[in-house]
């Protein structure tokens, strides 16, 4: 199925920028897509009228933090609102994970209990009864795992009204959630390989003291097996599938 899909750029720094689009081709396309860029964190938003035509927005991760107020971030949050009501499905990772769940009345915090969170976790998927006959019971299995990349600081603490838990790991409870029937959230990276982890993530992080420069091995140990493949399967399976327009599951 083809699809005409927005991906929405929360992130400038220099070191992303030749990587953005290698990174969408690879998670995100499939042959016969359209793409279409919003580089909101320059200021260039997208509305409901500039996305009609789209069949998905993809909201991807940031240096920011989703708990700040930076009129971006809430023009962003306005338009995530206005898309509960459309047919239109919204996938968000990381910070856009954040971001949309601050929309809809959640809460973003630091992680106070285990800080900076670098490496990969096993997310367990489980859900409600109620969703067992749903469109979201049919790509993502209940009682499963998914082994997933993690790089973050700040986490959802608390979900908003309206918003349903798919799964949790170790160190972030609220990993994946449903936050309205079509607008899935995951704080995990499908969109990013090991690789681009030590290459762009720990330098970073090391040289600002956020992780112990001892934990190297074992940090590479830990992302050598992933489920990235099956995870990105699963965004693509929500973003074909069917949705019926609600503000509400």
């Amino acid at each position: 199925m083809k699809l005409k899909v927005g991906i929405i750029i929360c992130d400038n720094a220099p070191k992303w920028q030749p990587l953005l689009e290698p990174i969408v081709k690879r998670c995100f396309y499939r042959e016969g897509d359209e793409i279409r860029y919003f580089r909101a964190i320059d200021g260039d938003l997208p509305s409901l009228e500039r996305t009609a035509d789209l069949d998905a927005i993809i909201c991807l991760g940031s240096a920011k933090s989703a708990y700040e107020n930076e009129p971006w971030m809430l023009q962003l949050c306005e338009f995530f609102k206005t898309v509960a009501s459309t047919k239109l499905k919204l996938y968000g990772s990381c910070f856009g994970h954040q971001l949309i769940n601050r929309a809809f009345g959640g809460v973003v915090a630091k992680n106070a209990e285990r800080g900076f969170v670098f490496g990969a976790d096993e997310i367990k998927i489980d859900f409600p009864n109620d969703l067992a006959e749903t469109e979201i019971s049919k790509i993502l299995q209940k009682g499963s795992s998914l082994r997933m990349l993690q790089s973050h600081g700040d986490e959802v603490v608390s979900l908003g009204e309206g918003a349903r838990l798919l799964g949790s790991s170790a160190r972030c409870k609220n990993e994946i959630v449903l936050v309205r029937d079509n607008i899935l959230t995951m704080q995990c990276h499908p969109d990013l390989t090991p690789e681009l982890m030590m290459m762009n993530i720990w330098p970073a992080l090391t040289g600002r003291g956020a992780i112990d420069p001892a934990d190297k091995e074992k940090i590479e140990e830990e992302i050598a097996v992933l489920d990235t493949d099956k995870c990105l399967d699963i965004v693509r399976a929500f973003m074909e599938g069917p949705s019926s327009s609600s503000s509400s599951i």
